[in-house]
């Protein structure tokens, strides 16, 4: 019997897209161990639920939590993190298809000690075809590891100790992760530096692998262009633009392809993620003005 296989876990998936809880909901429900609990936290009015699959688990094993408004995806992480019946917690994306495989070494992993751990992401295009301005250096604006590189700890499908994490203090910072329309980023990745950094155990599951599926409108340039963009903010935002700007030129310039075609899309792309960093330079200038003007007509 593999190591862990009778760790129950919490599995949340936090959305605020009606229309992809029960796809999420259905995929979640087929691959769930027998003590595990689904938990859903749905970043939107109750009015605005989706009637869950037939395929979901008995209601004793799932508990649905709404925002009742749109309050980003960090905020649902740590109600998540509150509110998990079990001591680990794994978050799935509402278009993430998990495996019973990926589930097991994940367990394997969080009963081997690690306090966060997290699998590799492939792209699934659903039978598209890579357009010419997408390659592997540029998955990770769609939430994918680049296949020959290798996986880190991402928010697509990753678990954590929660009360190891409320031990030392880390949560999600609620400056990031997504919200409404923007598509601001990095929780996740803070979270584990966060982790990490107070001496916490990550471990990366770089052979298992769940999917990530892939919509139509993510594989154009107006898409990746707007999230290169957000990665700029979302770097600045936690005060890391500079290491931030350097770390998107090398991924953008890893991809398959020829060398110069590969710099042409990094200058490209790289651009893009330097404008944001301008743009949240400049909210956050204007935000400092506006507070000080306020505060002298006090």
């Amino acid at each position: 019997m593999t190591a862990g296989a009778d760790l129950p876990l919490t599995i949340a998936v936090c959305s605020n897209r009606p229309d992809s809880l029960p796809g999420a909901v259905a995929r979640t429900a087929a691959v769930m161990g027998p003590r595990d609990r689904l938990l859903i936290i749905a970043d939107m009015p109750a009015r605005h639920l989706p009637t869950l699959p037939t395929s979901a688990p008995t209601p004793s094993r799932v508990r649905v939590i709404c925002n009742e408004g749109n309050q980003g995806l960090a905020h649902s992480r740590n109600k998540a993190m509150k509110e998990a019946t079990t001591r680990h917690l794994v978050f799935l994306d509402d278009d993430i298809v998990p495996t019973v495989e990926a589930l097991t070494q994940i367990r394997a992993a969080l009963t081997a000690g690690a306090h966060v751990t997290g699998t590799r992401i492939t792209a699934h295009l659903q039978g598209r075809r890579h357009p010419w301005f997408l390659t592997s250096g540029q998955l990770h604006y769609l939430g994918c590891h680049a296949p020959a590189r290798p996986a880190s700890i991402w928010g697509g499908s990753f678990a954590i100790d929660s009360e190891h994490a409320r031990l030392l203090g880390v949560g999600f910072d609620e400056r990031l992760g997504r919200i409404g329309g923007s598509l601001i980023s990095a929780e996740d990745t803070t979270f584990v530096r966060e982790m990490v950094a107070r001496g916490a155990t990550a471990t990366v599951l770089h052979d298992t692998a769940v999917q990530h599926l892939i919509p139509a409108h993510r594989l154009t340039l107006s898409y990746l262009l707007r999230r290169a963009f957000w990665q700029g903010r979302s770097e600045a935002r936690r005060d890391d633009a500079r290491r931030g700007i350097g770390k998107e030129w090398n991924r953008n310039r890893s991809g398959d392809g020829a060398r110069p075609v590969l710099t042409a899309l990094a200058l490209f792309y790289t651009s893009s993620v330097l404008l944001g960093v301008c743009w949240e330079a400049i909210t956050r200038s204007r935000a400092s003005t506006t507070d000080a003007e306020t505060g002298s007509d006090r």
